[in-house]
């Protein structure tokens, strides 16, 4: 059945650290897009990356205070020293989580929130899922921390991607440098999400369209420099109007429709789209991009299942596909005798 949903995104520039009070004013900006997607009626909103980086020499870059954190307690110390991360991050129990968790549940809207969460004696990076009933799920803590700014400084790696439900729809996250791990995105498809939610410090270009059209994902980003939608064929929806797009005086809190009873299917299918549209007719849409070797199948019918679909029709998503051959090249070559897979030596294999 169709599954629409709409979801939002955000980013704005992080203030002045030497502004008074401006980690609150960043909050409270915070809290006031939650409650504007909640009178535009945006299911999920997701929100940048917590930045964790210091602007340790502001004078030597004067546009770098303009986007700097707005950590109002991340000063230098009288001997020149950082604070610990230890100092600067927030456990799920803070006030500023709770304050979001209200305007969620004020607003109707499910929240990404990026924090950099303190738990026991360690430090993650993590988004926190806050449903629309103001209750927390499983934060998703970044998997790959850069080594050199984060990891070296006392951020833990998290471990797990498995999806999770908002709004009725199977999601999961990523952050910054995660985009550059297939793993993520491949664990995120695995355990069942349609939509990745990734939250970083720039827009991502390339990396998410390839994620996208390999794994028949939904992909919505946020970032200070902008953010954009890809859709499930790695193309673009839409994204913002111009790199920092707050400084031109734009508001920037996309959203966009999107249709979760949709996926890509292998090329073998546009063989049936025939059948297909003889048997649905305009219940369903399909796009075929044979040069691409896939075909996009969605159900416009709340009464029409694409699962319903699938099993008539025995069709297979591109991911199912890829999966299988690769889980069945990988036992044939178990099977093969030691010294026979590669050839013989000095001969490249027929």
């Amino acid at each position: 059945m169709s599954l629409i949903r709409r979801i939002g995104t955000s980013s704005y520039l992080y203030r002045d650290p030497q502004a008074e009070n401006g980690q609150e004013k960043e909050r409270q900006a915070v809290l006031a897009r939650i409650r504007e997607a909640g009178e535009l009626r945006i299911d999920i909103l997701l929100f940048q990356e917590e930045y964790t980086f210091w602007a340790s020499d502001p004078d030597a870059a004067p546009d770098r205070a303009a986007f700097a954190p707005a950590l109002a307690a991340r000063r230098p110390r009288r001997d020149g020293s950082e604070p610990p991360l230890m100092e600067l991050a927030i456990s799920l129990d803070d006030d500023y989580v709770s304050r979001v968790r209200e305007a969620a549940r004020a607003a109707g809207v499910n929240v990404a929130l990026p924090v950099l969460e303190r738990d026991g004696d360690r430090v993650y990076n993590s988004i926190v899922p806050v449903t629309s009933a103001g209750d927390l799920l499983r934060p998703y803590r970044k998997m790959f921390p850069v080594p050199a700014g984060e990891m070296s400084a006392g951020v833990t790696p998290g471990t797990c991607n498995t999806a999770q439900e908002l709004a009725g729809v199977p999601v999961s996250f990523a952050i910054c440098f995660d985009v550059h791990f297939d793993e993520v995105f491949t664990e995120a498809r695995r355990s069942g999400a349609r939509l990745v939610l990734w939250s970083s410090m720039w827009m991502g270009g390339a990396w998410l369209r390839a994620h996208a059209l390999r794994n028949g994902l939904y992909i919505v980003s946020a970032s200070p420099d902008g953010c954009t939608f890809v859709d499930l064929d790695g193309s673009i929806i839409v994204e913002s109007p111009s790199i920092y797009p707050q400084s031109i005086g734009h508001n920037n809190l996309m959203f966009e429709d999107l249709n979760f009873d949709r996926d890509i299917f292998h090329c073998i299918a546009g063989g049936m789209l025939g059948a297909i549209r003889a048997r649905y007719g305009a219940r369903v849409h399909m796009r075929n991009l044979p040069q691409d070797s896939i075909v996009i199948i969605e159900s416009l019918d709340p009464a029409l299942s694409l699962d319903e679909i699938r099993e008539t029709f025995g069709l297979k998503s591109w991911f199912q596909y890829i999966s299988e051959a690769r889980e069945a090249a990988h036992a044939a070559a178990a099977d093969v005798p030691a010294g026979v897979a590669g050839g013989r030596a000095g001969r490249p294999p027929r």
